[in-house]
């Protein structure tokens, strides 16, 4: 018997989070013995990565958001799936929901799947009716928050029970295999606490300047690493000049040694203002680092308040100020709530729990 085929489609050009699960999830479906294609656009950072893998048959192709009012792209990609024998079709973008879910159905693929990986609302207009309810099978949402701000415009754009809330994953294994080095010196005495991610108003980065002022009224030595680079670089030295903290505050521009950044840490500070599924924060956890972060969107729901770190409400420095001092004082309390953070991590975003959790929406 013919092992069942999975068609990974997804026309982003740049790499990055959508691109990363597609590529992950196309190699364990391979690796478990489906049948694997990949749909990608003419420019794809995710081609380049898949076309260099075996066992896995890429069609790259120009797909726009407009693609689907094209019978020419259309047909190619009803007769790719019909070559294949495509059983399940997993689209990334709105303009692949359109194109490929459509070229899919009239292809008579039986599962049309779109994943959303981003917590914006579908917007209620009757092509997005027609596609949910007529041409998609399932929605995949990559958090219950994202779950829900997709339906926030229309609950009823899809029924409750062909929607899948399925986390990203992480390989924990691959992770503890990587080697680390010494990135930085720790002064005598002082407490490292990071945080990563791009510099711009979403990571929240200017009000973990304004924590560092309130943190420094205190007499234990600390600093603050910031790994990242963004638009907001050039605001940001200067408002931690500005708030007389630039001592402490350290950017450390672009770092592509993660594992090793979170190595130095004792903790690790998110102050994103919304996040759809925030990869670095589970990085953190793994090497045993509570996290102090905000109470909002998806984080909640790898962040587990009292346990592997602390939540606070959304602005609210001085809060985020005091759960800080927390654990800088105490060094028991930093290595528990470590503990629990990684053990969370292996029972519930580990790479291989979670498409077990696709595996099981494919065959529902």
């Amino acid at each position: 018997m013919q092992p069942k085929c999975i068609c990974f489609f997804n026309s982003n050009k740049p790499w990055g989070g959508g691109e990363k699960w597609h590529y992950e999830n196309a190699l364990l479906a391979r690796d478990k013995g489906y049948r694997v294609c990949v749909v990608a656009n003419l420019e794809s950072a995710f081609a380049d990565r898949i076309e260099k893998e075996p066992g896995i048959t890429l069609l790259r192709m120009d797909i726009s958001s407009m693609s689907f009012l094209n019978p020419l792209p259309l047909l190619r990609l009803v007769r790719f799936f019909r070559r294949q024998a495509v059983k399940a079709v997993i689209l990334c973008l709105p303009a692949d929901m359109k194109a490929g879910g459509i070229a899919a159905k009239l292809a008579g693929v039986p599962d049309i799947i779109y994943r959303r990986g981003i917590a914006v609302p579908v917007r209620d207009r009757w092509l997005n009716r027609m596609l949910f309810r007529h041409v998609l099978t399932k929605l995949i949402a990559n958090s219950a928050n994202t779950r829900d701000c997709v339906l926030a415009e229309n609950p009823r754009l899809i029924a409750p029970s062909r929607v899948h809330v399925i986390n990203c994953g992480f390989d924990v294994e691959a992770f503890d295999a990587l080697p680390t080095r010494e990135l930085l010196q720790r002064r005598p005495g002082e407490i490292l606490i990071g945080n990563a991610g791009r510099l711009t108003h979403q990571k929240g980065q200017k009000l973990l300047i304004d924590i560092a002022a309130r943190l420094k009224k205190q007499p234990i030595p600390f600093r603050i690493l910031i790994a990242g680079i963004g638009e907001l670089e050039a605001e940001l030295k200067d408002y931690a000049r500005e708030q007389a903290v630039d001592d402490v505050v350290e950017f450390l521009g672009f770092v592509s040694d993660m594992k090793s950044f979170h190595q130095h840490l004792d903790i690790f500070a998110l102050t994103s203002l919304w996040e759809g599924f925030c990869y670095v924060q589970v990085e953190a956890m793994v090497l045993r680092r509570p996290v102090v972060a905000w109470n909002v969107s998806s984080i909640p729901e790898v962040v587990t308040d009292g346990e592997t770190g602390y939540l606070c409400t959304v602005s609210k420095v001085d809060d985020f100020a005091d759960r800080l001092l927390a654990l800088m004082q105490d060094e028991a309390l930093r290595k528990r709530m470590g503990d629990k953070g990684r053990a969370r991590v292996i029972e519930h975003f580990e790479m291989r729990k979670t498409f077990a959790d696709l595996e099981k929406c494919l065959n529902s």
